[in-house]
């Protein structure tokens, strides 16, 4: 009996330390690289759609991949051809707000979108998506973002798409996910 707390203890520390152990394992966050940019595993392009996007085969094979072809190709499209109302219809409300007309204007005025590639479509929380995709952005340096005023702009980014009216649409709502960019100047 004079073994038995002692021995009790110890094996509760050894639980506990490989609870630790196992915790550290499991919650850790994704191992940082040093490179910022999106490595994706299945580069081979299955379809390519009407507006110019790409998809890979595992993007391609989601089940909603003709919703989220429909909202890019019209997303991409009223950026390059300085489309305001289209451009609402492929965000949520609230981006009205914060983006009027004479700001969007301003922000997008001289911003062509190219190169545009989705890498994966995943489930995301509620009954939304995430797109996981690639971009070039070619713009005057002053409509840049402030801090990275260059021409060219590489984009590795997450859209979260959430469904609207009525469950008939899909929108763009990057409030979901603040900070998913990842951009560098274009390496030509």
């Amino acid at each position: 009996m004079k073994w038995g707390l002692p021995v009790s203890i110890v094996v509760l520390l050894a639980g506990a330390g490989g609870g630790v152990v196992l915790a550290e394992n499991f919650y850790r966050g994704p191992e940082r690289s040093g490179s910022t940019k999106f490595q994706p595993t299945d580069e081979v392009v299955s379809v390519t759609s009407p507006g110019g996007v790409d998809y890979t085969r595992g993007a391609a094979g989601h089940p909603d991949q003709q919703a989220v072809m429909v909202l890019l190709d019209n997303h991409f499209r009223s950026i390059n051809d300085r489309d305001y109302d289209l451009w609402k219809s492929t965000v949520v409300e609230s981006k009205w707000d914060e983006l009027p007309e004479a700001k969007w204007n301003q922000a997008y005025g001289t911003t062509e979108d190219l190169d545009m590639k989705v890498h994966r479509i995943d489930p995301g929380p509620d009954g939304s998506l995430l797109a996981m995709l690639t971009f070039k952005s070619h713009q005057s340096p002053e409509d840049a973002p402030p801090d990275m005023p260059y021409r060219c702009l590489e984009w590795n980014l997450v859209y979260p798409m959430v469904i609207t009216d009525s469950g008939r649409s899909l929108r763009l709502d990057t409030s979901k996910l603040p900070n998913s960019a990842l951009r560098a100047a274009c390496q030509e």
